[in-house]
This record gives C-alpha cells, sequence and structure tokens, in this order.
C-alpha cells in the first residue's frame, strides 16, 4: 500500500482485523523484479519459531528498527501464497512514505536485519461468507481444506496497477488446493515503451509468474487471462479498442491497448451472476466504480449480491 496524503495505513485500515502478535523476520533476501519495485523474502529470525499463518490476499503491518519506536507501520501485502516456507513482500519505490523508504536503502545494509510484522486485512481467499457456519475459521487463521464446498464456480480476479500484488497469493494458493474454479483475471497496467506488447514480460509484475501457473504442463489453473495495456501519452480510451494477443510459454494473452471497463469485468462473468465471486483491487476511483456497478440493481448495474464482491483499494 502507498501513502495517501490525508491518512496514513493505519488509519486506512483501522475497520480491518488484525492479528494481536507482533512477529520478528529477518530480511534474507532482496530482488529487484522492476526498476521501482523490489521482492523481499521475510523469515523467521529463530529456526525455531513456528511459521506464521495467514490467508492469501491478506497484508502487514511492517515496524522496522530500532525496536521499539513511535514509528508507525508501512503496510504491505504479502505475494507469497501460506504455503510458502518464506513470506515475500512486494515494495514498491516510494521516498515520501518512511518504511518504503527504509526498505529501499542500499540491500546490503538491510540483509539479515529484522523487521517487525503483524498480520491483518479481510480480503482473503476463500471467501468466508461461502463457507458452512461450522467450517468457518478466524480471519487470521490458516486456509481451509481443499475439500471445502467453493459455493462459487466462477472466480473473477480484477487487479489495477500494483493491485495484482494480493492476487498473486491468491492464485498461487489456488494452484495447489482442489477443487479449483474457473478464472478470468483482468489486468490492467503501464506499458510505457510498449515492451509487454512486443512480448517482453519480464518488466510486468508479476505476469510471468502467472503465465506459469495458466501454462504448467501438469496441472495449470484453469480459466484465462486478458491485459490492459496504457501508453505513457497514449489514447486510454475505452472506445478505441485494439486488440492484439502476446503468446509465450504455450500460452496466448489477449490484450488490449486502454483501461479495463466495468463491460469487461461484465463480460468475464458472463452468465455466472449467482455463482462468482469478484476480487477487485486498485486505486480508489476504478474499485468504487466497479463496486457500485456490480452490485446496484438493474438496470443501473447488474446486481450481484455485495457478498460475493470483494474489494481492496490502493491509495
Amino acid at each position: 500500500m502507498t501513502p495517501s496524503n490525508k491518512t496514513t495505513h493505519i488509519d486506512r485500515t483501522a475497520h480491518e482485523p488484525r492479528d494481536n502478535s507482533l512477529h520478528e523476520l529477518l530480511i534474507t533476501t532482496i530482488t529487484p523484479i522492476t526498476p521501482a519495485i523490489r521482492l523481499f523474502h521475510l523469515t523467521p529470525s529463530q529456526p525455531s519459531q513456528p511459521p506464521i499463518s495467514f490467508l492469501p490476499g491478506q497484508w502487514v503491518d511492517l515496524y522496522y528498527p530500532p525496536f521499539p519506536s513511535c514509528q508507525k507501520p508501512g503496510g504491505f501485502t504479502i505475494t507469497s501464497p501460506p504455503s510458502h516456507p518464506h513470506m515475500e513482500l512486494a515494495i514498491q519505490q516510494s521516498p515520501l512514505n518512511p518504511p518504503a523508504a527504509y526498505l529501499w536503502q542500499d540491500p546490503s545494509t538491510l540483509l539479515h536485519t529484522p523487521v517487525r510484522i503483524r498480520i491483518g486485512g479481510s480480503f482473503t481467499y476463500p471467501p468466508q461468507i461461502f463457507s458452512r457456519p461450522s467450517e468457518q475459521q478466524p480471519l487470521l487463521s490458516s486456509p481451509r481444506s481443499s475439500s471445502t464446498p467453493l459455493g462459487f464456480k466462477k472466480l473473477v480476479l480484477v487487479a489495477g496497477g500494483v493491485g495484482i500484488n494480493p492476487l498473486i497469493s491468491i492464485l498461487s494458493h489456488i494452484s495447489t488446493t482442489r477443487p479449483q474454479p474457473e478464472i478470468t483475471l483482468l489486468y490492467s497496467l503501464k506499458d510505457p515503451n510498449s515492451k509487454i506488447q512486443s512480448g517482453d514480460t519480464s518488466q510486468a509484475l508479476f505476469l510471468d509468474r502467472i503465465i506459469d501457473l495458466f501454462s504448467n504442463q501438469n496441472d495449470p489453473l484453469k480459466g484465462n487471462i486478458k491485459l490492459f495495456l496504457t501508453t505513457t501519452g497514449g489514447p486510454n480510451n475505452i472506445n478505441n479498442i485494439s486488440t492484439n494477443e502476446i503468446t509465450t510459454k504455450h500460452l496466448s494473452i489477449p490484450f488490449e491497448k486502454r483501461r479495463i471497463s466495468l463491460s469487461d469485468v461484465s463480460n468475464a462473468i458472463g452468465e455466472h451472476k449467482d455463482d462468482v465471486a469478484v476480487y477487485i483491487c486498485g486505486v480508489p476511483s476504478m474499485t468504487d466504480q466497479f463496486v457500485d456497478g456490480l452490485t446496484s440493481p438493474s438496470p443501473q448495474g447488474l446486481g450481484i449480491d455485495k457478498s460475493r464482491v470483494l474489494c481492496e483499494k490502493w491509495w
């Protein structure tokens, strides 16, 4: 999460559930994946420390040294699934955000140093609303057994920019569980030099990882990906549609040179209005528009039950 001019992460998430415990972890690897984003792997500071439980889609309050202090924590989404031995965070460069600025020091000064985290957030998979009362678990516990009925057949994931962060954790988790829903991922991101359009996916946040999940020859995720690419200074009018495909790793991914529209989300849902779960993560203007359009009664909206539409806002 990035800072707002008016509120902090703690202010914006005051209504969200949080674990009571603070956990101390060590920064064990730092990997640049785009010019402005680093991946951090965090591992327990003590070998005997038990794994930290969290649900796919959750975030952490992150405190950095010195401890204790009156600093306000940064909010960063967990991008790894709960089954991984480490916790992974994607941190965007942000000089005005003290926790992010701390984590953008020279890596040599950060490796094997501690941070403290608290788990939080309700933008979680699978949606609690679809579990039976006897199967519901606290939001801050481990994921339910994969034998639990999903309660929905279609999963639509909508990401704007770094809004992909919680969704990559969700996708990675789904790839290890059964049963699996049919998935449609709508992913909007900037392509200033048209490199993604030409097939270079290396600088697109988590796109290569997503492609691997959907193209795994042994056990791929069921569904499809659609990209929406915008170029700096170029036309972003949703009526100016230009469609093409990126072909890589046995997978063809259609893309359009514009932003995602509500009709794109509606088309992805199709006939599954009554058996869908929709996750939307992006800037408030996008999430508010899409949630309102999906949940408002017809004819103004699609009339989807609000419990089936989850959103997380990036500021």
